[in-house]
This record gives structure tokens, sequence and C-alpha cells, in this order.
């Protein structure tokens, strides 16, 4: 019986079965129902806005070739923030002013806050994807997020510090933006009501490329373990830096640092990092499967995001076939979702608009990010 559930749930990941729909043989024809979707493209972030892209468009191909919705087939409109709060608006604007789109899908903190008062002045639904500010709580009605947030992530990060670990000391070092400062205050202030210790907080600017001086202070402490809130390009100099400073310590971050592009930047020193984040079961049927498709379809191997964009466009295609193809229709679908099952997990929106998933920690080991024991 379990080994028949599980191909059952591989099938309809697959596309062959729908539980929302009848399975169809024909791919999808006629005038798409359009969903629009804001990715770093271009810029220091660009590497993440390629695997974001691809996770989405990978799901875009297996909607269509299933039949699409009652048929019809979907298209993703893409709009590149550059990862700039006014390009990001700016795309915003356009995909739903002048290409008329109901549904937008958006990431990237910096990004994404700017963009709430014009989801809630049009009544646009977005669905942030990786961004894990808790301000998408506070940004209103319309704005969902497929993402466990920084409220809850960091303070696991933090008792996993001190209890796994045994550390109740700790250097920090972030990125100066509205993306650093929030998860490192977060962060501080749960590592601190568990008892740790900060012994150096150090702030690098985001696209720098030197941050030997701020290691040193970290290093002249001599912190056990080192907390980095930083994006791939960044963290990989970090660790490299580090390393070639002589500075020995546990750097751990969340999930931004899961990136193919980081063990490239960061070359040997990438091995012993850990990453804590809602990362999902590489051992799931659905996610092998999408894991095979990936690397099948784009030659390379899928970084952590990639299924939470493929996810999100699912989720649109679950709501539109709830409710209809209108801001208000899919806002009521999405509300109505409550375990819809995707590659990272069960997923709903019924207890607000933020899902809930586990944490799991994950130590680059060999090449690659291996699930730590717990």
């Amino acid at each position: 019986m379990r080994m028949m559930t599980a191909l059952m749930g591989a099938l309809a990941f697959a596309g062959v079965l729908d539980a929302s729909s009848p399975a169809r043989t024909q791919p999808a024809q006629g005038e798409p129902y359009r969903i629009g979707i804001i990715l770093p493209m271009t810029g220091s972030t660009a590497d993440y806005g390629t695997d974001f892209n691809r996770g989405a468009l990978l799901a875009e191909e297996e909607i269509n070739a299933a039949g699409g919705i009652n048929g019809r087939p979907i298209k993703l409109v893409l709009g590149d923030s550059k990862n700039s709060a006014k390009d990001g608006v700016a795309e915003f604007k356009r995909l739903v002013e002048v290409e008329k789109l109901p549904a937008i899908i958006s990431t990237m903190t910096g990004v994404i806050v700017p963009q709430f008062p014009i989801s809630r002045e049009t009544n646009t639904p977005m669905i942030c994807v990786g961004a894990i500010t808790p301000e998408i709580r506070k940004g209103g009605p319309t704005v969902f997020s497929n993402y466990p947030l920084a409220d809850d992530e960091e303070k696991e990060i933090a008792e996993y510090i001190i209890k796994k670990l045994g550390h109740k000391t700790a250097a920090i070092i972030y990125e100066n933006s509205a993306y650093g400062k929030t998860l490192s205050s977060i962060f501080i202030d749960e590592y601190k009501k568990l008892g740790g210790t900060i012994l150096a907080e150090e702030v690098i600017e985001k696209g720098g490329r030197d941050f030997r001086s701020q290691i040193t202070r970290i290093g002249a402490t001599n912190p056990p373990v080192t907390v980095t809130y930083a994006y791939y390009a960044e963290g990989g100099l970090i660790v490299r830096q580090a390393a070639e400073l002589g500075v020995k310590t546990q750097f751990i971050s969340h999930g931004s640092i899961q990136n193919n592009a980081f063990a490239e930047i960061a070359g040997p020193a990438a091995e012993g990092f850990i990453s804590g984040s809602p990362s999902w079961d590489e051992n799931a049927p659905q996610v092998k499967a999408y894991l095979d498709r990936y690397k099948k379809k784009y030659g390379k191997d899928s970084d952590l995001y990639g299924p939470y964009f493929y996810d999100a466009v699912k989720l649109y295609v679950e709501a539109i076939r709830r409710g209809g193809y209108s801001k208000e229709g899919i806002l009521k679908g999405l509300k109505e979702i409550k375990d819809f099952q995707g590659v990272v997990g069960s997923m709903g929106f019924d207890q607000g608009n933020v899902v809930l998933l586990p944490l799991r920690f994950v130590k680059f080991q060999g090449g690659k990010w291996t699930p730590i024991e717990k």
C-alpha cells in the first residue's frame, strides 16, 4: 500500500494525474492564463534569478503538456527586478497596469516590501517566494508566502547553535540591507533569549569584494561559530577570505547560501558550512521526480529555491481552478488551499497567508549539501 501511494503521488506530480481535474492527453491550447513573475535576472544576484526562473518554467511546461487549466495553457510573463526596489516596483506596475495580469510571483526582501502597497491598492494577489522578512505578515490580505519566515527560521537556527552545536558564544556578519538587518536582528534577539552572547557583530556592503577587515575583527574574538547573513557571492568570499586569514570558526547561515555558485566562489573553504532552511527532502518521490526533470532539461542540479518557484506556479493554477481567472477569484482560491502537495511538502494558506514547513539543517560536504542527522 505504501509503495502504491508513493507511485500515485509521483504520477500526480508528473502531471499524469491531477486531483483537481481529469487526466488529459492533449496539450493545452488557446488563449493562455497569464501570471507575472518578477525575478533578479540581471545584476549581482542573477544566478538566483536563473534558477528561480527555471523552476517556474518547468512547472509551466508540465502544466501545459498535461492540458493546462481546463484545456487552456498558462503563460508566465517575466519582469526583471535587478534586485532593486525601484525596478521591482516599476515591473510590478507594468505587469499589473500595462499587461493587465491578475497575479504576481515575486522575490528578494528589498524588492517585495515596496511592492506590498501596490498589491493592496490594486487588489492583486502576490506570492512571495524565498524572501523571509516578517514584514510579509503585515503585507495585507493580498500578500502570500509559500516559504516560512525569519521569525520562525532564525529562532530555530539560534536553538540549533546552542542546543545542537553547544555554543553559547557566537559572532555575526551580515549585509547592510533590509534583508541582512532584519535577519541578524531576529537571530541576535533569539540567541540572547537562550542565554547566548554575541562576541562580534560586523556589517558588510552588498556587492563588496574585500571583507578582510571585518573577518580579522571577528577572528580576534575566537568565536566557535559565526552566523552569516549574505547572499551566495558575498557569503562565498567571506568563508574563502576567512580561510586565507587563518580564521577558524564554524560558519552557519540560512538557505540563501545554498546556491551552486557559492561553492564555486568559496572553493575548498565551503567544506563544513552549515545551512538551516525549510529545504525539501531529496528522498521524497516528488522531489526526486523534480530534480531528475530539472537536470534533464537544464543539464545541472537545482539550487534550493527552484522547487519553491515551481510550487508557486502550481499554487496559482490550483487557485484559478478553484476561484477562476480574476484577482478576486485567485484570492478566493488561495485562501481555500489547505493541504496542497507540492515538491517541498504539504502547503496551505488557510491558517494565514504564510505556509509553515519544517526546518532542515544541511552541511556542505564532498561537493554537495548533505542532510545532518537530528
